[in-house]
């Protein structure tokens, strides 16, 4: 595996006008630092912390913080308001607090998102000071322990993403797994306890700056509705260094699944687990390997302080089908000649329904006043995005029933907007009009062999 690269170029307000230089020596700490831990598994970095406020790292750290957007925390400051007060003057004060370890982390603003079966996820916004801190620690120590992390992992790190755990699945489904251990992880982000999770930080980590930097991220208090809660466990979703966090304490997982052998492609044994951040599920062959594999996940949660979730975690067959990360996963068999089982995969009902709900709310935030040219340009926003997920699938028929819903709310947008009759307001506005004269993305035509 080659050194972590640097994201690609991001459209923020530049700290320095040697962007590319800046972005560049960062890149080259980056791989020093991954060739490094890659090359002694047991070394532990004890000079990090004067390179978390190297003036390059933090410029590094703004731009990616600003690009990403965010709301404001407890603090209240936007980015707009950072881009008026002066980021060289931002990233000068800041590397004097840090350098003169005055830093201290900020109480995390709580809110909350809502998710598709009606519940809300709680979120924990920093302020934009500690999402910077957050962002250039990420940049210095995310490479030392992305060289510990094993190839069944594809949440949130360099050069993988979703679609390369897709394509696993859809492997392994095609190389004769049967069974599917799907498993769910009770609340996960908010249970990591902090004492074993330093554990792990420390077998790598012996700057004890840095460690205090996670530390008090770790405990920093979570303010919701004018009160102050004092997390003994967790780290918060919305921290830029929390999904590092969450990969190093499941990267356990990972190391004993690989060291037990589980993850061999040999054998009646074999347990294929991939995973994304919290979401994982293991591929085998046997009823026999599945009921095994699920026991020893709950035995493993169990000794680091976690719980799995009775009511969703499973066992499936791929005949039956299984969802992870938005696909629904099952076995199909070829048509014609010698039948040949394969892999399919297509958007899952929540998926399916996540578009549709999407594609109604951003029709309907529009005022009757807005042109058509308008709608249509934020409805592509919103195809293109689920399309550009979604095409490394069999999705040809999904694509098609999101186009229809498409074109039917747009239709109606019209409707309202003209006051027009059903019947000769669809002569007046085929479908053609919305393509080839509005513009509007099509979705069928989109799909990309796997």
């Amino acid at each position: 595996m080659s050194a972590p690269q640097g994201e690609a170029a991001m459209n923020a307000h530049p700290a320095r006008p040697e962007t590319g230089r800046v972005r560049n020596r960062v890149r080259v700490l980056q791989r020093k630092l991954y060739r490094v831990a890659k090359a002694d598994s047991r070394r532990r970095f004890g000079a990090l912390y004067d390179k978390v406020w190297r003036r390059d790292v933090l410029g590094e750290a703004v731009r990616r913080v600003i690009a990403n957007q965010g709301s404001a925390g407890v603090d209240g400051q936007t980015i707009a308001e950072l881009k008026a007060y002066g980021v060289s003057k931002f990233i000068a004060e800041l590397q004097a607090e840090l350098r003169e370890k005055r830093y201290r982390p900020n109480r995390v603003r709580r809110c909350y998102i809502p998710k598709p079966d009606g519940r809300k996820r709680p979120l924990g916004i920093p302020t934009l000071k500690d999402r910077v801190v957050q962002m250039a620690a990420n940049l210095v120590v995310g490479p030392i322990f992305e060289a510990d992390f094993q190839d069944g992992s594809y949440g949130f790190r360099p050069r993988r993403n979703a679609h390369d755990a897709h394509q696993v699945i859809r492997y392994r489904i095609r190389g004769g797994a049967k069974y599917v251990v799907d498993v769910d992880i009770q609340s996960y982000f908010d249970t990591i306890p902090h004492d074993k999770l330093m554990v792990l930080v420390q077998e790598r980590i012996s700057d004890k700056w840095v460690l205090r930097l996670v530390r008090g991220w770790l405990k920093a208090g979570v303010l919701e509705g004018g009160k102050v809660e004092e997390p003994s466990a967790g780290t918060p979703q919305g921290g830029v260094i929390s999904p590092l966090l969450a990969n190093i304490y499941l990267n356990l997982v990972d190391r004993i699944w690989e060291r037990r052998g589980y993850q061999s492609e040999r054998g009646r044994w074999t347990g294929a687990l991939v995973r994304y951040a919290d979401d994982m599920v293991v591929l085998c062959r046997t009823p026999e390997a599945a009921r095994f594999y699920l026991r020893a996940l709950r035995q493993l949660f169990g000794r680091m302080g976690l719980t799995l979730n009775e009511e969703k975690s499973r066992i499936a067959t791929v005949e039956e089908g299984f969802d992870f990360l938005g696909l629904h996963f099952r076995e199909g068999w070829s048509r014609g000649g010698t039948p040949r089982r394969f892999a399919l995969s297509f958007p899952c009902r929540k998926a399916m329904k996540s578009a549709r709900r999407r594609i109604k709310d951003v029709i309907r935030r529009h005022p009757l006043s807005a042109t058509v040219g308008e709608v249509v340009g934020h409805t592509n926003e919103v195809l293109r995005g689920w399309g550009n997920y979604f095409r490394h699938s069999n999705a040809s028929l999904h694509f098609k029933r999101v186009d229809l819903y498409a074109l039917d709310q747009l239709r109606l947008f019209l409707r309202r907007k003209h006051q027009a009759k059903a019947m000769r307001f669809r002569r007046r506005y085929p479908m053609w009009y919305f393509y080839r004269v509005l513009g509007l993305h099509r979705l069928v035509g989109t799909v990309r062999r796997a």
